[in-house]
């Protein structure tokens, strides 16, 4: 547990948020609840760089970059051939040539030394860790203080309702966080299941080999009542752990 601690275990860096999002921020009813509200795919083990009954690590290698990077290179390296060789090219299209060089240097360079970008769940302390904006460290925060939202997608609806977290900086911007869920409302459910250490681990592969021990904590802590509310019901492994643990809380 103590190498567990020292490996994953990151201070907290943000208290709150400092700045207000005007885009996105109306009150309270602008964020998702942290509740579990929808069934999600459990988890197997290959989905997680390490999972326990204390943490979950991933890192974020944000793969979109080099994806970017090389469509602009795509496009850029054809046009600047054509540039050199024949200046055949009018405003517009000059225009574009260094518009897409511009931002295939820019994501190459970016790409090589951008800082480790990882996710971590700390469930005993109830914190999570998530990625800074390009350069920015990571950021540390309590799971109570964390704003999720969620994407609205193109005009078909494609790409809508996946997860998102503001991040606290003062532009208020966003961090793709589908994690545990294809919708939001499955990736928060897991999310916050995971996170309410007073409820047993969630359904899948990737916790069953810790399901004993947080059992066995649960129940030396007196069973106490969970953190955050669900509509769905969390059992325990077992009928007989079930049983025991209904003589202090049902659900």
């Amino acid at each position: 547990m103590e190498e567990e601690v020292k490996k994953y275990y990151r201070p907290i860096t943000h208290q709150g948020y400092k700045y207000t999002n005007k885009i996105a921020d109306f009150g309270e009813e602008s964020w998702l609840p942290k509740q579990i509200c929808e069934k999600f795919f459990a988890p197997k083990r290959e989905a997680f760089i390490y999972a326990s009954d204390c943490f979950i690590y991933n890192k974020n290698a944000e793969n979109m970059l080099p994806i970017i990077g090389g469509v602009a290179l795509f496009i850029a390296l054809p046009g600047v051939k054509d540039w050199y060789c024949s200046g055949a090219l009018n405003g517009f299209e000059k225009v574009v040539v260094c518009v897409c060089s511009f931002l295939a240097l820019w994501f190459t360079v970016y790409y090589f030394t951008m800082p480790q970008k990882e996710i971590i769940f700390n469930r005993m302390d109830g914190t999570i860790t998530f990625p800074g904006w390009h350069w920015n460290k990571n950021i540390t925060m309590h799971f109570d203080d964390i704003k999720f939202g969620y994407t609205t997608g193109g005009p078909n609806a494609v790409g809508a309702y996946k997860l998102q977290i503001l991040r606290p900086d003062r532009f208020g911007s966003w961090q793709f966080f589908p994690i545990g869920g294809i919708t939001c409302y499955e990736a928060l459910s897991f999310i916050t299941w995971y996170m309410d250490k007073n409820r047993p681990l969630p359904p899948g592969e990737a916790f069953d080999a810790f399901r004993q021990k947080d059992f066995e904590r649960r129940k030396a802590e007196g069973f106490p009542k969970p953190l955050y509310y669900s509509s769905l019901p969390t059992p325990e492994a077992t009928p007989k752990q079930q049983k025991e643990r209904e003589k202090h809380w049902r659900g």
